[in-house]
């Protein structure tokens, strides 16, 4: 009961400073980010310790993480696991403590100046135009799946083609603009950062391409892009919303965030044999190891895969496994990583493992299984218990940066940066799930995919407005 006790008192003092922070901030997207990093932090210690108290009785009401025990290792409720549950907490305390201290006190946020017009048309092509490209960079691994009776979601993540980079950057895109358009367009004319075309017709474009866009990413099974969009829209509704915050576009984001969630373990399943009627696969071969059995698609299933998601406890074993297994520090390697892969590949092909390799390899980790290492653990890795104290108070100054500069909008002349800021505060808070099951090397995910792609197409989507404002 000691590790429930410790796990209480921690999460208590979790809640309480999410508390003053929203006091002070009166900004919902720490009050959302926080719990997201709980999600992916001690969310998942709740279920363990109850199963090991209960001889696994979380099978009961859908829990199926225990795969991870023999691919891994065992968690035992033992002093590695009293300390694994401590350095989480104290990792999230640290981001609430920096946040806390150096984010400026909430205060009504004036518009920065006019605000910057879109073309829906540019957003719509992008999305439309974007899937189908996407779709024939990977065409060859969707005929490999179809004629395997593979998902198209195990080729392309187990047998990648040569285009598997561009693929993801391009899924990518289009889901931004899918969001940054659709949020421009319900917040209406007077949208106080960005805005666009209201005409009644833009909206049944949006529509298609919701379940266009939405549909192809979740045949891919590609959920994480959905999230980071669907979190960055709802908090870029409630930011550039003028007046009151209308709860039905909120109501409808949650419906488009969600409901792929719900049904994506099951669709991403489907493999699509039909398409062998119709196209020549002669030549096309499966270069998989373990092939993985066609599963028929389940909404219970599928659901309860969402609700008890596995996220809730990949990343938490990490911190348990380091610190059982005494595995040795490596005293900044993955800053050394995170700098090489600055660097294109071409000229440097030859990079230092990071932290997710390093500690995949450290605890004996059975091959052919994707894991996850908590961005905790990546610190932790590199400089013990300093190093996630550092990591946190690193994290959390930066969430408050961005926090304070989306408060200083008239500051900044150039209209790019302008751009940058007033969404770098909202793209940060979307790209914690993904900072949250990486080591520190995420950082550069969350400049080049999370800050720079989407401010490019805001960017680029306002260069091409006299037109259509002329029709508006």
């Amino acid at each position: 009961m000691m590790h429930y006790a410790l796990l209480s008192v921690l999460s208590l003092a979790i809640f309480f400073l999410t508390w003053k922070i929203w006091k002070k901030t009166n900004e919902p997207a720490f009050v959302l980010g926080i719990a997201l990093i709980y999600y992916w932090t001690l969310a998942g210690a709740w279920i363990i310790i109850f199963d090991l108290l209960t001889n696994d009785k979380g099978k009961n009401f859908g829990v199926h993480y225990y795969h991870y025990r023999e691919a891994l290792f065992f968690i035992h409720l033992d002093r590695s696991y009293l300390l694994s549950i401590l350095y989480y907490g104290l990792f999230m305390i640290c981001i609430q403590a920096v946040v806390l201290y150096f984010s400026k006190k909430a205060d009504p946020m004036e518009p920065a100046s006019e605000p910057v017009y879109i073309n829906h048309k540019i957003l719509i092509a992008a999305c439309i135009g974007g899937a189908v490209v996407s779709c024939m960079l990977v065409w060859n691994e969707v005929l490999v799946a179809a004629k395997f009776n593979q998902s198209i979601y195990v080729v392309t993540r187990l047998q990648p083609g040569r285009f598997a980079t561009l693929h993801q950057l391009i899924n990518f895109c289009i889901v931004i603009s899918l969001y940054i358009g659709l949020i421009a367009y319900i917040s209406g004319k007077n949208g106080k950062y960005i805005t666009g075309n209201n005409s009644k017709k833009i909206i049944w474009f949006y529509i298609f391409c919701v379940f266009f866009v939405e549909g192809y990413l979740l045949l891919l099974g590609n959920k994480r892009e959905i999230l980071f969009a669907g979190i960055f829209g709802a908090l870029f509704y409630v930011s550039n919303v003028s007046g009151k915050v209308k709860w039905q576009p909120i109501a409808m984001l949650i419906v488009i965030i969600f409901t792929p969630m719900l049904f994506n373990d099951g669709l991403r399943a489907y493999s699509p044999q039909w398409l062998t009627r119709y196209f020549d696969t002669t030549g096309l071969e499966l270069h998989i190891d373990q092939v993985v059995e066609y599963t028929e698609f389940s909404v219970k299933s599928s659901a309860l895969a969402f609700l008890f998601s596995n996220e809730m406890f990949s990343a938490h074993f990490s911190m348990y496994g380091l610190i059982s297994q005494h595995v040795p520090f490596t005293y900044g390697a993955s800053i050394w990583s995170f700098i090489y892969s600055l660097v294109p590949r071409v000229l440097l092909p030859n990079r230092p493992q990071d932290s997710y390799e390093y500690y995949v390899q450290s605890v004996h980790a059975l091959k052919g299984q994707g894991y996850t290492i908590h961005h905790a653990s990546g610190w932790y890795i590199n400089f013990g218990l300093p190093g996630v104290l550092f990591g946190g108070a690193f994290l959390g100054f930066l969430w408050s940066w961005f926090f304070n500069k989306m408060h200083e909008l008239k500051r900044i002349l150039n209209k790019f940066m302008k751009l940058f800021f007033i969404i770098g505060m909202l793209v940060f808070t979307a790209q914690l799930p993904t900072l949250m099951r990486s080591g520190p090397e995420a950082y550069k995910a969350l400049i080049f995919e999370a800050l720079i792609i989407p401010t490019v197409i805001i960017y680029f989507s306002s260069l091409f407005v006299k037109k259509e404002k002329k029709d508006a």
